[in-house]
């Protein structure tokens, strides 16, 4: 890898076709995406600039091109040069105006484990003046220029797409990513813009559906999507209203779009238990009847996920049904279930997290099923872990133990295949396993006949959300959707195509290319596709829509 500082060289004038604007006088195009903690915007008469200060903030040139050449120009100003961080991000890289002591410099993979200085910031920046960057990525090189002036090129320079991990780049199929922050400075920014030969894939449109600190709850997580046979979108969640754990007051709660996702109603109570975890929503429509089921969890707050115990008593975890017949307007009473659902030497137990299917082929169509796990305990034996099916023949009246897995599994989603099979994705738990596992079953859910690793679905141990788009329609392929952090951390949220019944993934859409986890899809009655989905480190729930697939 070669890195050369050539001051006062001029930048090449190569161009590349189509320019994209992303901020202009300092207003956000449709193109552009902010991304991360809440960024305050500025639209301020005197300077036109987009303002963004504090760490985690990011305005992204929408989620890339696919072409590997393009040229990145902004002209901003930040407020000083303290090693703040502020810089420009190129395909998992970081070129920094302000690094370090104060130093021009670049970090991520082609520099190795240690930042690379390339010129002083104050010879080129000053505090509070505009300037202007120009990065331009061409046959594998890349210029950075500062104020026309050229001051590094790095050869070997990767594509978006050859980023590690590569079960992600290989799907999102970009060339170039880029995205500004600014860290520790409050930057200015007037204009930006890339300019390249090929197409710019946008982010998906977000709307905060829950808010951490909000409505007197202290955090929202653990997401859920239905749409009902009238076509409502209902959004579930965990309020957990006093603290951030999974011990805590936690009611599971819901709300509605009666116009798709355009407008939101308040929040609506579910499923709440005087104080107690009253959580994992896992709804169901049964589309014969319109009746929406939603499952539950049940355990004692004054008792933790470790001290949990086999069983049903009251320093368990319970199971409880209840329901809706005015399209999840009100809920019935809960009911529990426990003892029809639960083995006595399960301990931890939880439906989805996500929402379950209605069968609609084969010997067992109508079925409906819940995805759910737990943990083993049995007298004298090892303590292991397990996906697990739930299902009712009898439109919810009455539900049953399906399969289970092998160890090392836990939450997981449940998909119909096209010869009627259903298909169990699951995370991975107490194995050293990266990729999601995946089980088969012939008979409806009732028992597995194979398992494998999928070796496309990277995960960083994280809840995940796989849904059915289309069956085979002649010439058109059926389609499955999957949904999770596609990374080794949380983080990128990304949303995958497979076009045989998961055997593949080829394609891929970046939904959120930032701290995200957990995820739940829905496809809407006009094609789109929604995802709700977990950012920030639980400080959101954010609702993504994407366009219809053809």
């Amino acid at each position: 890898m070669a890195f050369l500082s050539l001051l006062f060289v001029a930048l090449p004038t190569t161009t590349f076709g189509t320019e994209y604007d992303i901020i202009v006088d300092g207003k956000l195009t449709d193109s552009a995406s902010v991304v991360g903690e809440l960024t305050r915007e500025g639209d301020r008469k005197d300077d036109k600039a987009f303002i963004m200060d504090g760490m985690y903030k990011f305005v992204y040139a929408g989620a890339g091109v696919t072409s590997p050449n393009a040229r990145i120009h902004a002209r901003m100003s930040i407020d000083k040069l303290e090693g703040t961080g502020a810089g420009v991000s190129v395909n998992g890289h970081w070129f920094m105006f302000d690094g370090r002591l104060g130093k021009i410099a670049g970090e991520g993979p082609v520099f190795g484990k240690e930042a690379k200085i390339f010129a002083d910031a104050s010879d080129h920046i000053v505090p509070g003046e505009p300037f202007d960057v120009d990065i331009v990525v061409n046959n594998g090189t890349l210029t950075w220029a500062i104020n026309g002036k050229q001051v590094a090129t790095v050869d070997d320079f990767p594509a978006a797409s050859a980023i590690d991990p590569p079960e992600t780049g290989q799907a999102h199929k970009l060339g170039v990513m880029t995205a500004l922050r600014s860290w520790r400075a409050t930057m200015k920014v007037y204009d930006y813009q890339v300019e390249s030969d090929g197409e710019m894939v946008l982010l998906p449109e977000r709307q905060t559906l829950y808010r951490s600190g909000s409505q007197g709850t202290h955090t929202y997580r653990i997401p859920a999507l239905v749409v009902t046979k009238k076509g409502t979108i209902l959004a579930f969640a965990e309020a957990r209203r006093n603290g951030g754990g999974d011990t805590a007051d936690i009611d599971s709660v819901v709300r509605r779009s009666e116009d798709g996702g355009k407008t939101w109603g308040d929040e609506i109570i579910v499923f709440d238990e005087q104080g107690n975890v009253a959580g994992n929503p896992c709804p169901v429509v049964d589309q014969s009847t319109g009746r929406i089921w939603s499952l539950h969890t049940w355990n004692s707050s004054k008792v933790h996920e470790g001290d949990i115990r086999a069983g049903y008593g009251e320093d368990s975890r319970r199971v409880f049904v209840t329901y809706s017949d005015d399209d999840g307007k009100t809920w019935s009473p809960p009911k529990e279930i426990t003892r029809s659902v639960k083995l006595e030497h399960w301990s931890w137990y939880a439906t989805g997290p996500g929402a379950g299917i209605q069968l609609q082929r084969g010997k067992h169509k109508g079925r409906l099923i819940i995805p759910c796990d737990h943990k083993s305990l049995p007298p004298g034996g090892p303590q292991t872990y397990h996906s697990h099916i739930l299902y009712s023949d009898d439109h919810g009246q009455t539900w049953e133990i399906g399969a289970a897995t092998e160890h090392g599994l836990n939450e997981c989603e449940a998909v119909e295949l096209e010869d009627g099979a259903v298909m169990l994705n699951s995370r991975n738990h107490g194995v050293p396993e990266v990729h999601r596992g995946v089980a088969i079953s012939k008979d409806g859910g009732e028992t597995f006949s194979s398992f494998r690793r999928d070796p496309m679905l990277l995960e960083p141990r994280c809840q995940a959300s796989i849904r059915r788009y289309r069956w085979t329609e002649g010439a058109k392929p059926g389609i499955l959707l999957f949904s999770n952090p596609a990374w080794t951390w949380r983080t990128f949220m990304m949303l995958r195509m497979s076009y045989d019944d998961g055997k593949t993934w080829p394609d891929a859409r970046v939904i959120y290319p930032w701290s995200s986890a957990y995820s739940d899809i829905a496809v809407l009655p006009d094609g789109r596709i929604a995802v709700l989905f977990e950012r920030e480190n639980s400080r959101a729930i954010d609702l993504a829509i994407l366009p219809a697939i053809e």
